[in-house]
């Protein structure tokens, strides 16, 4: 069901504005997360760089040699839509479920550069997780959510890294008085791709000449998956687009839509061209009580984009989870508190979005068709079996 935006809520962030004055230095010195990953299955971060424990190889003696030979799939061949089969090269015959680590870990990095075009020429915090190997390897970009340490996600780092994926994770500016505006963090983002390219093959730079830039990803949680959705509609060099729970809302209480801060569905998302993956959960859309708002309000979340998107895309609704649950620390103090618990294990649902992403990358970066079994084949429908998920597919995923 389509559901018409309802301009005068802002979703949790509108609750926000009543208590966060008072409360957030409070809110930002809880919620900084962690560098390790909180599940008990990922790797153990190092304190300066390296995280140790390395998981075991894959049967071909380690992780995959990257970009080589496999092209993105092509979106424009006719009217049945992509069909995701890429070349077939590399492809394995039974996959490794992708929610394991896919090989030896890598090593995190940290650097801060002058980005042109970002806030006045911004400095930005990076943390980077570089894969073991040579490369090159493709880049996935995941922006944090409002008001959230780009350390709370520390485990999709380590996992992508360990599957041959390089990771920069950005703390981009933010603040309660006088935040950025959303095209301003979109401006961010797309200085962030542009830098990337620019120092992709520098081995002595912070991205080890390990990055194949031409096969970049972005992805980002509720409102860092609206500012990569819709950097996605101005910007042709990102492959593919993920949403963690990505929310539209535009502001605070009245808010309406602006040239500062669009609403990108529907209103952009005909721009959108490449592949999206599409994640959710299914408490936090609406709420009861006094002074409620929900965190992703039902005319906001992630269903509203896969409603409106043009380009193959896939939904996937993790039943009993909340918007918090995709975080490495769920109870992150007065900003998680925000939105109400689910009935879901957090560990557990952290597990299938790292199945998913690495599922979904593999396949659209990689061309590796094997994977598509965790999406729309039978290792999917074995999840919606077993009541773990809903999905969906549509335009030619």
């Amino acid at each position: 069901m389509r559901h018409a935006k309802r301009w005068s809520g802002g979703g949790w962030r509108s609750a926000l504005w009543g208590l966060a004055l008072s409360l957030g230095a409070l809110s930002l010195a809880s919620c900084a997360g962690g560098s390790g990953a909180a599940d008990g299955d990922g790797a153990d971060a190092g304190a300066d760089g390296d995280w140790f424990d390395a998981a075991p190889d894959l049967d071909d003696g380690g992780l995959r040699d990257g970009a080589d030979g496999a092209d993105t799939p092509d979106l424009s061949d006719g009217a049945d839509g992509w069909d995701g089969a890429g070349d077939g090269a590399g492809d394995p015959g039974e996959p490794l479920d992708p929610a394991l680590p896919g090989g030896p870990a890598g090593t995190r990095a940290n650097a801060s550069p002058t980005l042109p075009g970002c806030l006045d020429n911004s400095t930005v915090p990076l943390t980077i997780y570089l894969p073991a190997g040579a490369g090159p390897f493709p880049v996935v970009v995941l922006h944090h959510g409002f008001q959230l340490e780009s350390g709370l996600y520390a485990s999709y780092g380590e996992h992508l890294a360990s599957w041959g994926y390089l990771v920069v994770m950005p703390q981009l500016p933010g603040g309660l008085v006088n935040p950025p505006t959303h095209r301003e963090l979109k401006d961010c983002l797309v200085a962030l791709i542009s830098w990337i390219e620019q120092n992709a093959a520098d081995a002595s730079g912070p991205l080890g000449g390990k990055a194949d830039a031409s096969l970049l990803a972005l992805a980002g949680h509720s409102m860092g998956g609206k500012i990569s959705l819709y950097a996605a509609t101005e910007d042709a060099r990102p492959r593919a687009v993920i949403g963690l729970d990505p929310v539209d809302t535009v502001g605070g209480p009245g808010s309406q839509p602006s040239p500062d801060r669009p609403s990108v569905t529907p209103e952009l998302m005909d721009r959108i061209q490449v592949p999206l993956l599409l994640l959710g959960e299914t408490v936090n859309a609406t709420c009861s009580g006094f002074m409620c708002q929900a965190c992703a309000p039902e005319e906001d979340n992630f269903h509203q984009y896969f409603l409106y998107a043009t380009s193959p895309a896939l939904e996937v609704e993790i039943l009993g989870a909340n918007h918090m649950s995709f975080l490495d620390n769920p109870d992150c103090g007065f900003v998680c508190s925000m939105c109400p618990k689910g009935s879901d294990d957090p560990a557990e649902t952290r597990r299938l979005t790292r199945r998913y992403l690495v599922a979904f990358l593999n396949l659209v970066l990689r061309g590796e068709s094997a994977y598509r079994t965790f999406l729309t084949g039978p290792r999917m429908a074995a999840d919606v079996a077993a009541g773990r998920v809903r999905s969906q597919s549509e335009n030619g995923f």
